[in-house]
């Protein structure tokens, strides 16, 4: 009998009485959502908890260790009640649709809950476990013979790593990530091959293998697939400082065990990705396109129904605008000035449905506009006609991330969203243009060991610090700032001859700033990981960022 007959039989057994218990924990966790009565919550948490052990009965670990941590988050004090509040439902209605799919589909695929358990992790204050946790494999095994490079590869390591990096940005950026992937399998081939006969030649052999598997059979991008590329890349550094022992250290082995895990999810037919799973006799239980169906399937209708929402919403702002255009133009009927006041109230009615409180506020706002209307000089009618525009410019523009996003619920929060966006758009360009100026004047300055090639980056990194300070991101700044000082006070204007390897830091800070704004440039996660490694690599050139 297979993993998935055995599933089928014991999920049959249950079934009834597990459901009734998630259904129970629904309940008591809507009333302690509306009363706070203390007493709900633990109802709450006595049906979790026997759901938790039915999870563990049947052999379910990923909804077994979310069930867990969501109980350790009912007992935690030091948690706010509104973020415990938003936490506890989201992942019950995670755990909800997981089980739902679970009974469908026959098969467990713990992977699935690993955003969610991350997610309340992260509330709690603890380390997010990785997509690997529940993945077992033998990372010493008897591996093929290799022959030995007849080049040093030693000399050419701070360039092949420069190329990982460039590739790895296109792919961050999603700015032409064939090419990206092309130049991050470049720099991963070249490590490959130099250093075979040595004990870091497996690490690079299976990384070469889950690239590769990536690119060609197009994983998701997942957050935590795209840490692994900078976890990739700090290993890389550290490789070129202190040399292949560091593949003995168990933050080696972590990241070696989440690359075969990324290779055991390929069904690709290629020679080298069947070598490694050949080697480390890696069986596959899953395909990543087998996930991305079910990860659609765990985001619930919502996703789909949020479509339909901005279509359904993007069809009424149209019908608005043409009214508006009638409006100016005086040829609105009384009737359709009425029309147009319920169109708006049901706008601003469903935003708040959907917890964009703060833009359905501001369309409730420009409702006396469009009821002054019609006794307007043309002077002031041009003024509320632009009000009303822009405000229906923010729901266009967030219509197209509904439940993709968490709202902005402060009134004081809204800016006018085309200019907003568009200023956030400047200023990462200067921060990203910034960036890769200083970064060339470091690589030119190393192959010439010529000042003059350092001599414009001051003024670049100015430019980046002003953007991060507007962005708010001041941790940022004080970096980019303390990176100034060490130009100006250890290189600059020192006699000594500069030192290759402290700027080879430098450059590590300059790439760790703009891996940490790209990842805060696309979406709200925490990148605070990527900004540690700054900050240690700035601590490293004797200057300190609290």
């Amino acid at each position: 009998m297979n993993q998935n007959s055995n599933i089928s039989v014991s999920i049959n057994l249950v079934r009834k009485e597990l459901e009734a218990t998630l259904q129970k924990a629904e309940n008591y966790f809507s009333q302690f959502s509306e009363s706070l009565d203390a007493s709900h919550l633990k109802l709450f948490a006595d049906e979790i908890n026997l759901a938790r052990g039915t999870f563990k009965l049947l052999e379910l670990p990923g909804a077994e260790s979310l069930a867990t941590e969501m109980l350790s988050l009912v007992g935690d004090g030091a948690v706010k009640q509104a973020i415990k509040l938003d936490v506890l439902g989201q992942s019950l209605i995670g755990l909800t649709q997981y089980i739902n799919i679970l009974m469908e589909q026959e098969a467990d695929h713990p992977i699935l809950l690993v955003p969610a358990i991350n997610q309340v992790r992260k509330v709690g204050g603890h380390k997010p476990i990785t997509e690997s946790h529940f993945f077992n494999v033998n990372l010493r095994p008897k591996l093929p013979s290799v022959d030995k490079p007849n080049f040093n590869i030693k000399p050419h390591l701070p360039r092949i790593r420069l190329m990982f990096q460039a590739g790895l940005l296109r792919v961050l950026k999603d700015q032409n990530p064939v090419i990206g992937f092309k130049l991050i399998q470049r720099a991963l081939e070249l490590l490959e091959r130099g250093l075979r006969g040595t004990m870091a030649w497996p690490f690079w052999w299976c990384s070469l293998a889950a690239v590769k598997a990536m690119a060609e059979e197009e994983y998701d991008l997942t957050l935590a697939r795209r840490m692994l590329f900078a976890r990739i890349d700090l290993l890389m550094r550290t490789m070129i400082k202190n040399g292949v022992k560091i593949f003995t250290t168990q933050t080696a082995n972590e990241l070696h065990k989440d690359l075969l895990h990324i290779i055991s999810l390929s069904s690709a037919q290629d020679e080298q990705i069947e070598q490694v799973k050949l080697a480390y006799s890696i069986r596959s239980h899953v395909t990543e396109q087998q996930l991305k169906t079910e990860r659609k399937l765990l985001s619930g209708p919502d996703i789909g129904s949020f479509d339909t929402l901005a279509k359904a919403f993007k069809e009424e702002i149209h019908g608005v605008k043409e009214a508006l255009d009638a409006a100016e133009k005086g040829t609105l009927s009384n009737n359709e000035f009425e029309e147009l006041t319920l169109r708006l109230q049901r706008m601003s009615n469903v935003l708040k449905v959907i917890h964009h409180d703060a833009l359905g506020q501001r369309i409730e706002d420009q409702l006396s506009s469009i009821v002054a209307l019609t006794g307007m000089p043309n002077e002031q009618k041009v003024i509320a006609l632009a009000g009303i525009a822009d405000a229906l410019l923010e729901v266009e523009l967030a219509s197209d991330k509904f439940g993709r996003q968490t709202s902005v619920s402060s009134k004081q929060e809204i800016i006018g969203a085309g200019h907003y966006f568009e200023a956030r758009i400047v200023l990462f360009d200067e921060i990203h243009s910034g960036l890769a100026v200083s970064k060339r004047a470091i690589a030119s300055f190393v192959d010439t060991s010529d000042k003059l090639h350092l001599a414009n980056i001051g003024q670049a990194l100015v430019g980046v610090k002003g953007a991060l300070i507007f962005l708010n991101e001041l941790q940022c700044a004080e970096i980019i700032k303390m990176s100034i000082r060490y130009l100006e006070e250890r290189v600059l204007n020192s006699d000594q001859p500069a030192d290759e390897a402290r700027l080879e830091v430098l450059a590590d800070v300059l790439t760790s700033i703009e891996y940490y704004i790209e990842t805060v440039s696309q979406s709200d996660v925490s990148a605070k990981d990527i900004l540690s490694l700054a900050i240690k690599s700035i601590a490293q050139l004797g200057y300190k960022v609290a």
